[in-house]
């Protein structure tokens, strides 16, 4: 393997590593600022009764009590999973920003932003969507969408070169005789 190729494969693998540890930090991060709420549990003992014999009447109050506090906390976490989901959106726009004004600097760093700014969008979709709210899934994917697009366009169709032309415009020709450009 020439050294070429070996640059290369490092190249994509710190860009590849740089991403997912971006998501992870963000992801991370969101869970320690804003963790999720406790599931209730009931007593070893309650669910063993329950398993093996008839519960008592103070039993049963006990596992209503449970279950309407599981209920509780499902909507609670149904709403967390909300709430992460448009957090780590922004956490995401903010990243995919980050990539493109770091592109002319330095393009495996820019990569690995992108990577991990993509990485993040795809937690923060899934995030929304166990939510199962669906108004606010569709904003995220909505968002999700147009983003991907604009980076991507950005990115890899519009993209500078080196002397800061954009790569789609059309080099100017002049003709042989300098006066007709259809004699090229």
């Amino acid at each position: 393997m020439g050294d070429r190729t070996g640059t290369r494969i490092l190249r994509t693998v710190y860009t590849f590593f740089l991403g997912a540890l971006i998501a992870l930090f963000v992801g991370l991060g969101v869970a320690t600022v804003h963790p999720g709420p406790k599931a209730p549990e009931a007593s070893p003992a309650l669910v063993a009764a329950q398993q093996t014999r008839e519960l008592t009447p103070a039993e049963q109050q006990q596992w209503t009590d449970h279950l309407r506090d599981r209920d509780v906390w499902e909507e609670r976490s149904v709403r967390h999973s909300r709430d992460v989901g448009v957090v780590t959106l922004i956490g995401s726009v903010l990243l995919l920003v980050l990539s493109l004004l770091v592109e002319r600097r330095g393009q495996v760093l820019a990569d690995g932003i992108l990577l991990g700014g993509l990485f993040t969008l795809l937690h923060s979709v899934v995030r929304s969507l166990i939510s199962q709210d669906t108004l606010v899934t569709f904003g995220v994917v909505t968002v999700a969408l147009a983003l991907v697009l604009y980076v991507g366009y950005r990115r890899f169709v519009d993209r500078p070169t080196e002397a800061g032309e954009r790569s789609d415009t059309a080099p100017v020709v002049v003709s042989r005789n300098g006066k007709d450009p259809s004699h090229r």
